[in-house]
């Protein structure tokens, strides 16, 4: 393996470390396409995970998956032999798919912190959709582990974030700190020359009939209550509906006569009236 493969893996593994929090031993998940592919090759798998781990390893096989290797064990001989090594673990479903078993080990947000070791293009792919799950796989005879994928990145970042974000107890403190800041500026203000001068002003203003006082508004016992606007839109489609029946049936339309529009600008035309007739 180059250097600079070597650097990229290790700061990978660093980060699922770090960030992710994964923690020694890594349990790795394994499928029947990966334990097939070290068989052929001849590689101890167990071996070659921890020294690209850098760290002790516990290696999983599910039930599903040690159903699907008791299959393939008439096309590979030996795979079943091997596989009796590790330790299986019993699943709670009745998943006869290992894909689907591996997904739901792995869950939404991969909270027990696996490694999923897979030869099967389809899972990684599905896989790479959920934050934080490292994958790993042979290439040729290198086993390698994926980058970060973008996903991955994403909720890093934002769990970075949030550490910058002031926790519950410092939001307090800080609205605390901000009453106490505002109650001392405006003692500050009130002993300030500038208001005492202000006060003094006013003062000299109200006596001499300076200050004017503000207009109040209606009492709002005393004024008509506003109809509503759907009220009124309600009745003149009642009306309308009514005179068109009457045009329908030809009876006299002296009971629906249409209602005339009134002006806002009363006042207005009265007075151009009123010029009018002294002319």
């Amino acid at each position: 393996m180059g250097r600079h493969k070597d650097k990229w893996i290790k700061k990978t593994v660093n980060y699922y470390r770090y960030i992710f929090k994964f923690d020694s031993p890594f349990k790795v998940i394994l499928d029947g396409n990966i334990l097939a592919v070290s068989l052929k090759k001849k590689f101890d798998l167990k071996s070659k995970l921890e020294s690209l781990l850098d760290d002790k390893i516990n290696l999983i096989i599910t039930s599903c998956v040690f159903k699907e290797i008791q299959e393939i064990d008439k096309n590979i001989p030996g795979l079943l032999s091997l596989v009796s090594t590790y330790k299986i673990e019993k699943c709670s479903h009745n998943l006869l798919n290992p894909i689907n078993c591996i997904q739901t080990y792995i869950g939404k947000k991969n909270k027990n912190k696996y490694f999923v070791a897979t030869q099967d293009k389809f899972l990684r792919a599905q896989l790479r959709k959920i934050p934080g799950v490292p994958l790993i796989f042979f290439d040729q005879n290198m086993l390698l582990i994926e980058k970060l994928s973008r996903i991955s990145i994403e909720a890093s970042e934002r769990r970075e974030s949030l550490k910058e974000d002031p926790q519950k107890k410092e939001k307090i403190e800080l609205k605390e700190k901000k009453n106490e800041i505002k109650e001392f500026l405006i003692e500050e203000y009130k002993n300030s020359k500038y208001y005492k001068q202000k006060q003094e002003e006013f003062k000299i203003n109200k006596l001499m009939g300076r200050v004017k006082k503000k207009a109040l508004g209606p009492n709002p016992l005393s004024v008509k209550k506003k109809k509503s606007y759907y009220i009124n839109k309600e009745k003149d489609r009642i009306y309308k509906q009514k005179f068109k029946d009457a045009e329908e049936n030809n009876n006299n339309n002296n009971e629906f006569i249409k209602r005339k529009r009134h002006r806002k600008n009363k006042n207005k035309n009265n007075f151009i009236n009123n010029n009018n007739n002294i002319e």
